[in-house]
């Protein structure tokens, strides 16, 4: 035992002497996913709590036969749950209230079965749609979904004013008593494992952010995390920690210095203090197609920046920018090496990049001369490609493979963008790296209404030409420009006529071309996450076959392909934890870990091979 402890440390210590531990020293290809924006309509089902994925409350006349929804503003908790219902301000009908979920093309999409739902307080609630009930409150049940029928709609018919309703739950099968410790549904959880970094953009509903203070923001415990002002942070740091990937956040563009400081304090002492935070200002200030731009155009001119209005949207990108890495500097400063600060540009104007780094440079916008680490693009390709057709007057002719002819001859031009910015990063020694990208295969408005047509796009994007494509694509990214991360646009989605972002259309759709292009062109060029050391050299995939469940709530079981292996328990500080063995069969052990929460490393030895996995452990 002694020369096996022996091994087990010195394994850890060259896990630890890594700031990503040995895994990530071995990723070749460094890649990163941006998740679609939460909503009751997306195919992306990211809380097993289906109540947290609803929409914003809906109010509308109180009774039968009445318009679908008012404007009148229902008096809310401070969790966003209504004080009462009926409601009358004396001046409008009395008004009742609604929510939807699953309210998108999703019929068969998501899981049929009995949820179970949980409400406090006392009222009356409703559902219909897919389930269809009426309750008493409080009240904690089983209501049977059927998915074939659409979205379900959850009425409040009423509320008692001094016991409101509130609390409110709706699990998915599977999860009724593990939603409140694990919230997040596992099939995301598989797919960001084969990322190194998570980019929140949409989920923090950053283009057109109306969030100024730190009041402003969402909470955990707010009744729905698919408003405008995003999801709570908390969440983003609990997904975060629990799938062991750095993330990647946009400052909402409005925040005051105190939003920023709160935003870096909570990242701060949150976070996992083994990842990574990349900071960025905003999304693509520099596009007039986006609120952010126009403020700061406004900005510039309040502080007397000179030029035109976009050269005022520039400098006043590069001076807040200045101002967000400083206030996160310093709160950071114990902790080097855990920001990656980050200045976006427009790829296709290389020009643009070093205009922005060179007043981000200048005292006169930075006086604090603050650091940035890196400069990133969008080098998506194929973007013209749609409308060159439509201009042409070829929609009716053109077919998907001519589509895709016009998709593979548009790929140089990104490239040629890669390249150009590829040498302002080097002239200004940042890091080179890519906010979003892919395929831009999308009609703009003259042309989105053509349902033919647009089917065509559709079906390019399903094509497994696309596969190749992205293999090219991600080729040249890597090798030829030799750059860094890469941060995919976007993680599952409905494709229509304002694009295919999606890497898949939803969870299981697990060929699509795109997606297999990362697979076989990106992951597979990274470490091998379950093995440190073989010694006999034998193959990989038969050593450790299942570590289940993962997050564990303290207890873990593990089916294994050694002879007799010793076992050991380690957090990422190096120190042993405490566990005890439940069972040991000649291919499988249970083990029981009653005090620490957190992510660990396991570790098997038998007499040729030591293996191992990474786990989290969520205590109950």
């Amino acid at each position: 035992m002694r020369n096996a402890a022996f091994n087990y440390l010195l394994i850890l210590s060259c896990l630890l002497s890594f700031p990503y531990f040995a895994v990530n020293a071995q990723v070749l290809r460094p890649a990163g996913t941006n998740l679609t924006s939460i909503s009751d309509w997306s195919e992306e089902f990211v809380f097993v709590d289906v109540f947290k994925q609803s929409r914003e409350w809906i109010a509308h006349e109180y009774g039968s036969g009445v318009p679908w929804s008012s404007s009148v503003s229902v008096p809310l908790d401070a969790n966003g749950y209504p004080l009462e219902i009926p409601y009358d301000n004396g001046t409008d009908p009395p008004q009742a209230i609604r929510t939807l979920m699953y309210f998108g093309s999703l019929e068969g999409l998501y899981p049929s079965g009995n949820y179970r739902l949980i409400v406090s307080g006392t009222g009356q609630v409703r559902l219909w749609g897919a389930a269809s009930a009426t309750f008493s409150c409080q009240v904690d049940t089983l209501v049977f979904v059927d998915n074939s029928l659409g979205g379900i709609a959850f009425e409040r018919d009423t509320s008692l004013a001094s016991d409101h309703i509130r609390d409110i739950h709706f699990v998915m099968p599977d999860f009724h008593n593990t939603f409140a410790d694990n919230p997040f549904h596992p099939n995301l959880l598989d797919f960001i494992d084969d990322f190194q970094v998570i980019r929140f953009m949409d989920w923090m509903r950053t283009n057109g952010s109306d969030n100024i203070i730190w009041s402003d923001r969402n909470t955990p415990s707010y009744y729905a995390q698919t408003l405008l002002n995003g999801v709570a942070y908390e969440h983003i740091i609990e997904l975060s920690n629990l799938t062991q990937k750095d993330a990647w956040i946009c400052v909402p563009h409005q925040a005051d210095d105190h939003f920023i400081t709160q935003l870096a304090i909570l990242m701060r002492d949150s976070l996992d203090p083994n990842l990574k935070v990349y900071v960025e200002y905003s999304n693509e200030v520099w596009n007039g197609s986006f609120s952010q731009n126009h403020y700061a155009a406004d900005m510039g001119d309040t502080l007397g920046y000179p030029g035109q209005a976009w050269e005022r949207t520039w400098q006043y990108y590069s001076k807040r920018s200045a101002d967000v890495f400083t206030l996160f500097d310093a709160q950071f400063a114990g902790s080097p090496g855990r920001l990656v600060k980050v200045l976006a540009s427009q790829a296709a104007n290389s020009w643009v990049s070093n205009y922005i780094i060179d007043h981000f440079k200048d005292s006169v916008y930075n006086p604090s001369q603050v650091q940035a680490d890196a400069i990133a693009i969008a080098p998506y390709f194929g973007g013209s490609v749609a409308n060159d057709i439509g201009d042409a007057g070829q929609m009716n002719m053109v077919s998907v493979s001519d589509i895709l002819d016009s998709m593979e001859m548009a790929m140089p031009i990104s490239f040629d963008w890669m390249n150009a910015n590829k040498i302002v990063a080097d002239t200004h020694n940042l890091d080179l790296i890519a906010y979003e990208g892919g395929q831009h295969l999308v009609a703009g408005w003259a042309y989105n209404n053509d349902t033919a047509f647009v089917a065509k796009l559709l079906n390019a994007n399903r094509n497994s030409r696309m596969q190749d494509m992205y293999c090219d694509y991600f080729n040249y990214w890597y090798d030829s420009t030799d750059v860094g991360l890469f941060c995919s646009f976007s993680s599952h989605g409905n494709y229509s006529k304002w694009g295919a972002w999606g890497l898949k259309e939803y969870y299981e759709d697990t060929l699509a071309p795109k997606y297999l292009g990362l697979k076989n062109c990106v992951f597979s060029y990274n470490s091998d996450t379950t093995v440190i050391a073989d010694f006999d050299l034998q193959s990989h995939s038969d050593l450790m076959t299942d570590v289940f469940p993962v997050p564990s709530e303290g207890r873990v079981s593990v089916r294994h392909n050694l002879t007799q292996p010793s076992v050991a328990l380690y957090d990422f500080s190096g120190k042993e934890i405490f566990f005890q063995i439940l069972s040991a069969d000649s291919d499988e052990l249970s083990i029981h870990v009653p005090d620490f929460s957190g992510p660990a490393l396991l570790l098997l030895q038998d007499s040729k091979k030591i293996v191992s996995r990474k786990l989290v452990f969520i205590q109950p």
